[in-house]
């Protein structure tokens, strides 16, 4: 059989709760690491991430925020971009310079 990665990150005590439902479900998998927030799990290469998602159920993945990443890349490249959006920078800097003119006058 072969294996696909799959790293999952959410918050925390995420990944008691995702091995308990996975092994309750009985869907084919070999636990890994758990390492910078990110647990890794092993699939078989012929099993779908939404069939992987279904084994741990929708419950567990919207309690914890569960994301799903199939590469470390992937993962790494989500948690680099994950700060504000432009949109979100401007508006706070605009409040940043409504606070300083506030404070001088």
């Amino acid at each position: 059989m072969s294996w696909s990665t799959v790293y999952v990150s959410g918050r925390v005590g995420f990944e008691r709760e995702v091995l308990h439902q996975l092994e309750k479900s009985g869907f084919s998998f070999l636990a890994g690491t758990e390492e910078n927030g990110y647990a890794l799990f092993w699939i078989d290469h012929l099993a779908k991430l939404r069939e992987f998602k279904i084994a741990i159920g929708s419950k567990t993945i919207f309690r914890y925020r569960l994301q799903f990443y199939l590469s470390v890349d992937e993962a790494l490249q989500k948690r680099n971009t994950a700060g504000f959006t432009p949109d979100e920078q401007n508006k706070i800097k605009r409040m940043q310079d409504w606070e300083r003119l506030r404070n001088t006058a």
